[in-house]
Order: structure tokens, then sequence, then C-alpha cells
């Protein structure tokens, strides 16, 4: 300890075990702020049942060289990513893609086209595109996007990709006036209306369609408009990762200002079965 550590030492009225407890009792507080923070926080909850998730299958290590310190070994984890092609299950790194999508950005809108993985190496992945070989940047491809010849390229179908993408749309031709009628809902509203988080996937927007539509039939109180909100919902967010899925049957609603009412009673000439709707006038 130098000269002036001591006199700053002394000049400190307040012992040191009472600042080392007023410290000690603002970590803590600090930290249970940001834990209480991270449990409020839905993405959190979603993340974590995504990383137990991955825990179960496994994850996979890289040892490399440092590049700053000679004789040093770096190490890099990752986890294992799942895909199912053609009935079978697939398992590979992050960084070694299955499936490779060109998106491009029209004005009628965002369009998908998958490209043919035909071979990756240490630092490119090559894909077949249009009757072409492209050669693509392993590591760009792995966390958002590559280009090729002015081609963007992706690996996967997420929320925040779409969300990209969406933005570039309407930067690009948003003051033209014409939107085609996937993109007449906004994304925030399609995804505020189906509850899911912004790196959704098209198994999520599945889900949460089928857990809204309980609540909106008719038996649960639900009425055709919201239904119908939600069909497009669901849509508009399918459409973004340029993917659908096929027409739900729609419920049937009573007229308005009628109401459906169940009543049991004996299967006779005179009552109707107790399987039978009866319609009442509010």
């Amino acid at each position: 300890m130098n000269v002036r550590a001591r006199l700053c030492n002394r000049r400190t009225p307040t012992p040191r075990p009472r600042l080392a407890a007023k410290s000690a009792s603002r970590k803590r507080c600090w930290t249970r702020s940001i834990w209480d923070r991270f449990h409020a926080d839905p993405a959190y909850h979603h993340a974590r049942k995504l990383h137990d998730y991955c825990e179960r299958i496994g994850s996979w290590y890289r040892h490399l060289r440092h590049e700053t310190k000679p004789g040093w070994i770096r190490i890099e984890d990752d986890f294992w990513c799942v895909i199912i092609l053609n009935g079978r299950l697939h398992l590979h790194p992050p960084d070694a893609p299955m499936r490779v999508w060109a998106v491009s950005i029209q004005p009628a809108g965002v369009v998908w086209a998958e490209a043919e993985v035909i071979k990756i190496t240490s630092r490119n992945v090559m894909v077949r595109y249009a009757g072409e070989i492209a050669r693509l940047d392993r590591k760009s491809l792995c966390y958002w996007w590559a280009f090729w010849r002015g081609v963007r390229f992706v690996s996967s179908r997420t929320g925040r990709i779409a969300k990209e993408l969406d933005d570039l749309w309407w930067e690009r031709y948003g003051t033209t006036g014409s939107v085609p009628p996937n993109m007449q809902m906004p994304l925030a509203e399609a995804m505020a209306l189906l509850g899911v988080h912004a790196d959704y996937r098209r198994a999520d927007v599945i889900a949460a369609f089928l857990r809204e539509a309980k609540k909106a039939h008719p038996d649960a109180g639900g009425t055709a408009e919201t239904f119908r909100e939600l069909i497009e919902a669901r849509d508009r967010l399918l459409a973004a990762l340029g993917t659908k899925a096929p027409s739900p049957k729609m419920p049937q609603y009573c007229p308005k200002g009628m109401r459906v009412t169940y009543r049991s009673g004996r299967s006779s000439r005179t009552s109707l079965p107790s399987s039978t709707r009866r319609l009442a006038r509010l």
C-alpha cells in the first residue's frame, strides 16, 4: 500500500466493516432487482425453456488457438440444432446449416426461395441457387444473413429476421401506397394478438393460434370477428416467414342477436334430442 492510499484510508470516517456491509447490501439489492426483471420478462422464460431443451440434446465444443496469446487455447461451446427433413431428425451445429433460403424484397412482398446445400467448408457454405453455385460466408450466415451477387441468404426462419425484412420492405415500397394483402396487418399487431415472442418460429405461431382459437370458440363466448382476426394474424406471421398453413374450419356462430343454449331432454316426437342446439332470442 502506498502513502496516498494510507492517507485516504485515514481520512475516511466510516469504518471498513460498515463500508463493506453497505456495499454488500447494495450489491444484493442490485442483483435481486436484475433477477426480478429477468423473471418478469417472457423472453427469459422462453430462452430458459430452449436452453433446457438443448441441454437434453447435448452441446459441442471447439478447441481453437488464441489469436493474441501464443500457446493459449480458446474454447467455444454451442448447442446442437434440431431439424426434421423428410421424416428424419437431424442434429447439426448452428454454423453448419441443413437448409438455406434466398430472400428477395419485391413490391409484391418478401419472397422466400429455398436453395440446395451442396457442401460446407471451414469458411463457406456452398448452395445451388438459380442454376449456379453460390459461395456464402459461413459465419455471416450463422449469425444473421449472407450476400451473394446482391441476393440475401438466411439459414433460419425466425421472427427477428422476419421483422428486419418487413422493415426493409416498408422502407423501400411503403411510400408507394400499394400494400400486398398478406401485409395489411402490422407485424407487431399480429404478434400481440397471438401472444408470440419476438423470435418466434412456425411451430410457435401454430401453437399460439390453437390456444387463442379455443378462447374465440362460440362455446367460450367468442365471436366470428375475433376468430377472423386470429386467422389474419396467423397468416400474417406465417407469410413473414415465407410459409403458410391450411385454412382452419370456421366454427358455427349463431346469427346476430341470438345465442346458443344447450338443453337436455328425452328423445321423442315432441321433444328435441339432448344434442340439438336451440336458438333463443336475447
